[in-house]
């Protein structure tokens, strides 16, 4: 009988070569493991390279929307500061109007007003005069507002000029 090729004469021989072979189909085997391993890892890695990808697009759609946000909250904080600044300027104005409308009524008061009229801080009890209508000679019918020894203030119950009273 012939001995298959590869195969010696012997019979530790033959079991040597089929160690042998055994051997390469594991090497081989292993070898198609660790590829397959590879291309595995390499799957993995490109799906992670997408995810990562689209989480960057996802950020840098946000950074925008605050960079316009941003952008929108700094205008509407100049819109603001502008009005607040307008409002302080025309309650200063119409504060420093007041207190000349005040002073004009003061001086018209003053200029109408009897000596006698300021007796009354010296001698309380002595009757006071009524001028004009009956309003009392320390108020001021023009701008109704009531003029004391403590400062001028407004009168409660009583409008501006010009309007009825009620």
């Amino acid at each position: 009988m012939a001995t298959p090729v590869g195969w010696s004469q012997g019979g530790s021989g033959s079991v040597c070569l089929a160690f042998d072979q055994l051997r390469d189909v594991i090497e081989a085997q292993e070898e198609l493991i660790h590829q397959l391993r590879n291309v595995e890892e390499k799957a993995a890695h490109a799906k992670t390279k997408v995810l990562l990808a689209k989480e960057e697009e996802k950020l840098q759609f946000t950074l925008g929307e605050v960079e316009v946000l941003s952008k929108q909250l700094e205008k509407e904080k100049l819109a603001f500061e502008k009005a607040l600044s307008s409002v302080k300027s025309r309650a200063l104005q119409e504060s420093s109007k007041k207190d000349q409308l005040i002073t004009k009524c003061n001086g018209r008061r003053e200029a109408h007003a009897p000596s006698h009229a300021y007796i009354r801080g010296l001698f309380p009890h002595s009757p006071v005069p009524v001028f004009r209508a009956g309003f009392h000679p320390n108020f001021c019918p023009w701008l109704r507002i009531k003029a004391s020894p403590g400062g001028p203030h407004l009168r409660k119950g009583l409008q501006g000029p010009g309007r009825p009273r009620k």
